[in-house]
């Protein structure tokens, strides 16, 4: 009766159109994300804290200081994401955290390569910890935006479009930050009081934090979040996030803890490899610093271009199915990666992980709101990000560990065992399609 109920609902109300450029703009949020991140996570553990930090237990160090800093962002991402649920500002109850957290981040960003050159290690090391809280204070919010305003049958393409932005900011800090990166002008230099060798470093993470501050007053003067979220009295209220972590917990259907432990898995392995590739390109592989950061662009152009085509094979083979296609995709690559040297051939292999990771990425959040209902899309992406975020701390950390003991050259190896279980435990995933909202237990 129920599935009849929502048949006729949908015949009487059919969908809303998808608006692709309000999507766009909402993206411009993930953008400034991706931009940040992808600089950040190519020069921090390649050439900034190398700097400081020497001797047999160097990796083991800088993978502790690269996730130190998302401990915070673990705790205050899920309660932040949740708590906005419960926001009412004339602004919206997400717009708040994006206006005030992207420009403190943009500006600790910038303060962050200043540490490294001029200052000092303990500098460097509070300026990123501030722009790492500064990015947990408002990137769930932003994610969350998203499904606010755009109908459930439509997520998974709206995602792809996030995500694509996402992408682009990434293709910038592999592709434009990296060339940037090695630009040495004395006449610059002297402008901004450091040394010719490092203006490239100084102008890649101000020209990042420059365009940060613009995608953000573009998506405020675009993008008009209601003030009051749509009423839906059939589905339960907000949420904290103790209690979504409770209701997942104890809920009898298993889906929901089978599809964030299989983010927390996934996220292990492109965690570690985002990390740590640059510096295995430059120490295993032998190319410079920026070369190795150059290759990333491999798979970040790839996801840009397989992003929403990602969002529409959920629609056609659904969800689950199109992450568990992007798991194997990903697994073939790291596997050829494992044995490739060739420059252009890494490129390559890369941007067919990046078809995988766009399937795996695009779908998997969605999957989350499904589970959790309208009302608590916050608490959603809060758990979502509880456990990436989680990944994000484990991965790099556990993989530096791993290298000190043996070897860089087992990153590959390690992906690879860390994709396994993911794609094990996702087979177990079983609810999380379109329309699964109204059955999912959790939900209810």
């Amino acid at each position: 009766m129920e599935n009849d109920r929502a048949s006729d609902d949908a015949s009487q109300h059919p969908p809303e159109k998808m608006r692709w450029l309000y999507v766009f703009a909402i993206g411009l949020g993930f953008f400034t994300t991706g931009i940040s991140w992808g600089v950040y996570n190519s020069y921090l553990p390649a050439d900034f804290l190398p700097t400081f930090i020497t001797g047999t237990l160097q990796n083991t160090i800088i993978g502790a200081i690269m996730v130190m800093d998302n401990v915070l962002a673990l705790f205050m991402q899920p309660y932040i994401s949740a708590r906005s649920d419960k926001v009412r500002t004339r602004f919206g109850r997400r717009m708040p955290f994006v206006m005030i957290g992207t420009p403190l981040a943009a500006a600790f960003f910038f303060l962050i390569v200043y540490g490294w050159t001029i200052l000092n290690f303990w500098a460097m090391f509070a300026f990123l910890t501030a722009f790492n809280v500064s990015m947990a204070f408002y990137r769930a919010p932003v994610v969350a935006l998203m499904p606010d305003l755009v109908p459930s049958v439509h997520r998974s393409k709206a995602n792809g479009v996030i995500n694509l932005m996402g992408g682009i900011g990434s293709i910038y800090a592999f592709a434009i930050a990296s060339r940037i990166y090695k630009l040495q002008d004395p006449g610059l230099a002297a402008m901004f009081g450091v040394g010719p060798t490092q203006i490239g470093p100084v102008l890649a993470f101000l020209s990042t934090s420059i365009i940060m501050v613009i995608a953000v007053l573009i998506l405020y003067k675009l993008v008009k979040e209601p003030p009051l979220p749509p009423v839906d009295l059939e589905k339960p209220k907000e949420i904290g996030i103790i209690q979504a972590f409770r209701l997942v917990s104890l809920s009898k259907e298993k889906s929901a803890r089978a599809i964030l432990a299989a983010i927390f898995f996934w996220f292990l392995a492109y965690n570690s490899i985002e990390t740590w590739f640059t510096k295995y390109g430059k120490e295993v592989l032998g190319f410079a610093t920026a070369d190795a950061s150059f290759l990333f662009n491999g798979i970040a152009v790839s996801f840009v271009i397989f992003a929403v085509p990602a969002g529409f094979a959920a629609g056609k083979v659904g969800r689950r199915n199109a992450i568990l296609a992007g798991l194997v995709i990903m697994l073939v690559s790291m596997t050829a990666l494992y044995f490739v040297t060739d420059y252009y051939v890494i490129f390559g292999v890369l941007a067919v992980a990046g078809l995988g990771w766009a399937l795996v990425n695009v779908n998997s959040i969605v999957m989350v709101w499904e589970q959790l209902g309208k009302a608590r899309l916050g608490a959603g992406t809060g758990l979502y990000y509880a456990f990436s975020t989680s990944a994000a701390i484990v991965g790099p950390f556990v993989a530096g560990v791993i290298f000190d003991l043996t070897t860089i050259k087992l990153l590959f190896p390690l992906s690879i065992a860390f994709l396994l279980v993911a794609l094990l435990i996702t087979l177990r995933v079983k609810l999380g399609e379109i329309g699964d909202e109204q059955k999912s237990e959790v939900a209810q």
